[in-house]
């Protein structure tokens, strides 16, 4: 597949998949197939489909709709959001890692994070497996053509360009940057085997916002944006 572009913005807008009867027939199938793979990923070993990434999919697909509507966004455009963003961790079941890569018992190393990040990249190449080239309908889409694409490749990318592909962040667009801070949050809320506890919302939120010590998200969020998801947050938690 082509990369997609980085601003999603207006695309996202301009269909409905809850309305086109035509694009969801053809769609429908093929989306449950993916939904079933992430699902039942390394089902023999520590279950990760089923217990940590479908789960994780659920929630940020489900949480990113609701603060896009919590914004103003239209009903149409959530739901796109939501149909999409549930897949757009499907590189991880890529092939070329070893499951076990998902569910390491100690923090990362540097080379075992560099290895995990190659999930944004390989996921375009494991869409691909799943739509056939004859299939003019889908392929011509802006949900398969760029959305689904987009939101797999793009998600962990930060304004300050320290993403994994190192994109331009004000090039991202208010869509792509709600995708990236609802990913960050439910991800940092996860409790690691390294870790004696699970963090807070206030405190995920304050790290997010690069309050205190912590820097690690030092200029990866835009300030009001990441505003506003607080506002979001704590009126629903």
């Amino acid at each position: 597949m082509t990369r997609p572009p980085l601003n999603i913005d207006a695309i996202i807008k301009s269909y409905s998949v809850r309305d086109d009867s035509a694009f969801g027939q053809a769609w429908t199938p093929i989306s449950k197939a993916m939904w079933r793979d992430i699902s039942t990923y390394d089902a023999d070993g520590a279950q990760y489909g089923a217990h940590q990434l479908a789960p994780h999919l659920s929630r940020i697909s489900k949480d990113g709709a609701n603060f896009l509507k919590f914004l103003g966004y239209t009903e149409d455009v959530a739901t796109n959001f939501e149909d999409a963003y549930r897949l757009s961790d499907i590189g991880k079941i890529d092939k070329r890692y070893d499951p076990q890569i998902w569910s390491l018992p100690h923090r990362p190393t540097e080379e075992e994070r560099a290895l995990k990040r190659k999930h944004t990249d390989w996921a375009l190449d494991v869409i691909a497996t799943y739509i056939r080239d004859d299939e003019t309908l889908l392929l011509g889409h802006p949900h398969v053509q760029n959305i689904i694409p987009a939101l797999a490749l793009y998600h962990h990318e930060r304004l300050d360009g320290n993403g994994p592909l190192g994109c331009d962040g004000k090039q991202m667009g208010t869509i792509m940057q709600v995708a990236c801070i609802v990913d960050a949050y439910d991800g940092d809320r996860i409790q690691r085997p390294h870790q004696p506890e699970r963090r807070t919302p206030e405190e995920t939120l304050d790290r997010m916002a690069a309050i205190g010590e912590d820097s690690k998200y030092a200029g990866a969020f835009d300030k009001d944006l990441l505003q506003e998801y607080r506002r979001f947050k704590l009126s629903v938690e």
